[in-house]
């Protein structure tokens, strides 16, 4: 008999009063096939069933009429896998966790993905997440890396059944079978930038993906936006700007106090994707790049099981425009770059204003503090894809003094982000003009409010416990609309 057709074979109840543990030992011992599940199936509850014969799967749903239990077959095994009503409705599955070192210290934005499948998303800042993924994918492995940490594989029968508790460990940096290249770094971030024709897409792709941006005065929230977009992004290639649609969102304000200050920063969608230095590239990332920068090959590391070049990058002195400093991380053999990491300098801060804030309110005066930025790509389908962009700034703000204050300071923080939680081939795509993000626009001002429990069976990154009580706050105020997915693993 076929695995698949376990759940429909028919057993004998020959006992009308027993644990769901006893009940589950019984189908097992006439049909041969066992059980994986986790104490959270309250496995010692006692439960009634009338004597009789019954299908596997309709002796399941009398067991687990109280709580919502979805039933995979895999390799001769049945998981018991809790789940929400609207996730197995759907057909999907609802991973959550959180990732940490060794000796349990957070490991924030972990990247968790399926082995060869464009599905993914990162952990938060707390090292927590969620991972929606369809139910089709849960005989798949579950890969989950971080810079600096080996690569850590979880079968089904862990992540079906558990919120995992993921422990990386540090990844010792023994170079074995090392590629040799040339040693100096210019030539080989050059090398980078004139390979990316093989490294990346070279035909269009469709990108869906979660974008998050928030504002904080001092400690406080004062504004959240949230949404899900579709990229229409064009090879790496081609030199036209990929086009962005807004697909269903949420906003919300925290402003309910004078002395608060609502700052528009640089942001919003389309600034976001420009992150993508791979494909538009920098000035410390192009083909005459030794003058406006300094590079040191800083080491050599193991970074996704693959030998990685770190490279240091200092803006030249004396130069009239932003400068940054960062660092680039650039694959040994493909010398595709695999992430950046960049801010603007002392120097290049002074000229960044204009660029940085795009509305300031009247009477305050603002002094950007600083400006960070970090890119990430993850290898899929045999090219590097790009899949997380961060920004955070950070500006002092002062009221100007009058006859009738008495001046006020504060410090004002904005981080945007987005994670790409899916790719697909199709060029189908049709985004109308009206619809384009386009660089004026302001995500707080784009987004409108979708109502419903939307983000149930969506991929995105789930808020700090900071910010989820900013979220909780606003949703009894009415500011957001209510969603029960947006929880943290303690929830």
């Amino acid at each position: 008999m076929k695995a698949q057709e376990k759940l429909f074979q028919p057993v004998h109840i020959s006992f009308e009063e027993g644990t769901i543990e006893q009940y589950l030992d019984t189908i097992q011992s006439q049909i041969g096939t066992g059980f994986v599940y986790s104490s959270a199936i309250t496995p010692h509850r006692q439960v009634t069933i009338t004597k009789g014969v019954y299908k596997v799967n309709y002796l399941l749903d009398s067991l687990f009429s109280e709580q919502s239990v979805l039933y995979i077959e895999r390799r001769g095994q049945i998981i018991l896998s809790p789940q929400s009503p609207s996730s197995i409705e759907n057909d999907k599955v609802i991973v959550k966790g959180r990732v940490t070192g060794r000796k349990g210290q957070v490991i924030p934005f972990a990247t968790i993905y399926i082995q060869n499948k464009s599905l993914g998303t990162i952990s938060n800042a707390e090292g927590v997440f969620k991972f929606v993924l369809p139910s089709r994918f849960t005989n798949d492995t579950l890969t989950i890396t971080s810079l600096g940490y080996k690569n850590k594989q979880i079968s089904p029968d862990q992540y079906l059944t558990n919120e995992l508790e993921v422990k990386l460990e540090v990844e010792n940096y023994v170079i074995r079978d090392v590629i040799v290249r040339p040693v100096n770094p210019v030539d080989i971030v050059k090398g980078s930038f004139n390979a990316r024709g093989k490294n990346y897409a070279t035909k269009p792709t469709v990108m869906n993906a979660f974008f998050r941006e928030s504002s904080k005065q001092d400690e406080n929230y004062i504004s959240l936006s949230e949404a899900l977009i579709e990229i229409k992004k064009n090879s790496y290639t081609n030199e036209k700007s990929d086009l962005i649609r807004f697909v269903k969102g949420r906003n919300g304000t925290n402003i309910t106090q004078s002395e608060l200050v609502n700052l528009v920063v640089e942001g919003g969608l389309y600034n976001g994707l420009r992150l993508d230095v791979a494909k538009y590239g920098s000035y410390f990332y192009n083909e005459q790049l030794e003058s406006e920068c300094d590079y040191k090959l800083h080491k050599t590391i193991i970074y996704g099981n693959r030998q990685t070049y770190v490279i240091k990058f200092v803006a030249k002195e004396g130069i009239k425009y932003p400068g940054y400093n960062g660092t680039l991380y650039i694959d040994a053999e493909s010398l595709a770059l695999v992430r950046a990491e960049f801010e603007l300098g002392r120097d290049g801060i002074r000229y960044a204003r204009s660029l940085l804030v795009k509305k300031t309110p009247r009477g305050y005066r603002v002094k950007p503090v600083h400006a960070r930025y970090e890119v990430e790509y993850r290898f899929y389908n045999n090219v590097w894809n790009l899949h997380y962009a961060r920004s955070d700034f950070g500006i002092k703000v002062k009221k100007v003094r009058g006859k009738e204050n008495k001046g006020f300071s504060c410090d004002f923080s904005s981080t945007s982000e987005f994670v790409i939680t899916g790719i697909s081939d199709t060029t189908k795509l049709k985004i109308p003009f009206r619809e384009l993000s386009k660089p004026s626009d302001v995500l707080v001002e784009q987004v409108k409010n979708t109502p419903g429990n939307f983000w149930l069976e969506d991929n995105v990154i789930l808020p700090e416990e900071p910010l989820l009580s900013t979220i909780r706050k606003l949703q009894l105020e009415g500011e957001l609309p209510k969603d029960d997915a947006m929880m943290t693993k303690d929830d």
